[in-house]
């Protein structure tokens, strides 16, 4: 009978949820859904000092983000309730599990205590090797004899993290640990602590280290790897998770743009390569915008509102009719403020900005724009036209000085349509009161 596939991600609240947390989430979460399995979350929330407030809602509040669901773990609608039969799933509330499996090994002669500390019972000899065949590096060995006396169990009555998780994982039974490489060298006592327990190991899988533009790992002080400013920026989470699934592994086709369901369909460890992705935020970017565009414009607008309340306030009316001039332009929902705001309030220009000529195309753009009537677009179009060749004004400095008056800005929607959604005496105050600084 073939083994149940369970497997878990067990991050620590002790700081914001992180990029790399997701990162592995990704793909327990696509390995679990591929092999009809379970996907469990369990919080390692033993370093007491180190706890930070509000983290462990971070987490749960980033994952559910994301689309990464769990389908055993704490369950943060019900407060202190859980989801699953191999519970608790909070290391905190499992310490007397701990100690019991501590007495097993004291009892059977593998352990023993130092003071009020309990240390592993290492029995292995100078010649003998430690090992697993690792699914995504291969056969991965070491000397047994580093295993050494290690605690298993603090002085203060806490457990240390690989005897913790190597309870954790036999209760829970874990059948695949899917990690990041950093714990290639917790593995050996991990080893070490099944073979004492007379348990056989689960499959260990340890995916590269995230890696940012100069090849050095993700840094919480050097990178912007806090989930809640990919949120606060306006990054579409189904974009975040594609970018995501492409760092370690590849699209058999060579696709770049895919949903989530697509890449758990497809969905092989073995695809996953061991060298250090680089977490390119230029790649994010360009990921982001092409989901951007796919949005409907009512779908933009609550993403909008989503990210910022403000866009809750505004004329939704003229909303609908912005959205269109500015979605095929920005990367980040974020960006809309810079690229629209000028809509809701005038932006003060900065006479830097303007060509040579502006107040001679400004004062002629009033007179020409105070007999558009109505005020259309295609009306506008031939005044200003009209007005440009004329004169033999170079059409780019014309329309460039317009824009800087109106919008404050030389990146912005296109100005005709702008000043058709502004409308004409918006518009023309907005020159008028250039005219008379300037």
């Amino acid at each position: 009978m073939a083994k149940i596939v369970r497997v878990r991600i067990a991050p620590s609240p002790t700081g914001f949820a992180h990029v790399g947390t997701a990162y592995t989430a990704l793909f327990n979460f696509a390995f679990a859904k591929k092999n009809k399995g379970k996907f469990v979350l369990r919080l390692e929330d033993t370093d007491i000092k180190r706890e930070v407030k509000g983290a462990e809602d971070a987490i749960y509040n980033s994952l559910t983000w994301l689309g990464l669901t769990w389908d055993e773990g704490p369950n943060p609608s019900a407060g202190s309730g859980q989801v699953g039969e191999y519970g608790p799933y909070r290391q905190s509330e499992r310490l007397d599990i701990y100690k019991k499996k501590a007495e097993e090994l004291l009892t059977n002669g593998l352990a023993y205590k130092e003071e009020k500390a309990v240390r592993f019972k290492s029995k292995f000899k100078s010649k003998d090797k430690i090992g697993w065949t690792d699914l995504v590096r291969g056969k991965i060995e070491f000397p047994a004899v580093e295993v050494g006396d290690f605690v298993l169990v603090k002085s203060d009555g806490y457990p240390t993290y690989n005897f913790a998780v190597v309870v954790d994982d036999i209760l829970m039974k874990i059948s695949h640990v899917i990690r990041g490489e950093e714990h290639i060298s917790n593995t050996p006592r991990q080893l070490a602590l099944y073979h004492a327990f007379a348990v056989n190991p689960p499959q260990f899988a340890h995916l590269p280290t995230l890696r940012n533009k100069d090849r050095k790992k993700l840094s919480k002080r050097r990178d912007p790897v806090d989930l809640r400013l990919f949120q606060e920026q306006g990054y579409l989470p189904e974009a975040l998770v594609n970018f995501l699934c492409l760092l370690g592994w590849s699209h058999p086709d060579e696709k770049e743009i895919f949903k989530l369901d697509e890449f758990v369909k497809l969905f092989d460890i073995k695809r996953v390569r061991s060298a250090g992705p680089i977490f390119n935020i230029e790649k994010l970017d360009w990921i982001n915008g092409e989901y951007i565009r796919q949005l409907s414009v009512d779908e933009f607008n609550d993403k909008l509102q989503i990210t910022n309340d403000k866009w809750k306030e505004v004329n939704q009316e003229s909303m609908s009719s912005i959205i269109p001039l500015v979605q095929d332009r920005i990367k980040k929902l974020s960006e809309f403020e810079s690229l629209a705001g000028f809509f809701f309030e005038k932006k003060k220009a900065d006479k830097s900005l303007f060509e040579k000529d502006y107040k001679k195309h400004l004062s002629e753009a009033i007179e020409v724009l105070e007999k558009a009537d109505p005020w259309l677009k295609t009306n506008i179009d031939l005044a200003l036209l009209g007005l440009i060749e004329k004169n033999g004004y170079k059409k780019g400095d014309f329309f460039m000085n317009l824009r800087v008056a109106v919008t404050g800005s030389r990146n912005t929607p296109p100005i005709n349509e702008s000043i058709v959604i502004l409308g004409k005496k918006e518009t023309l105050s907005r020159l008028h009161d250039i005219i008379s600084k300037f």
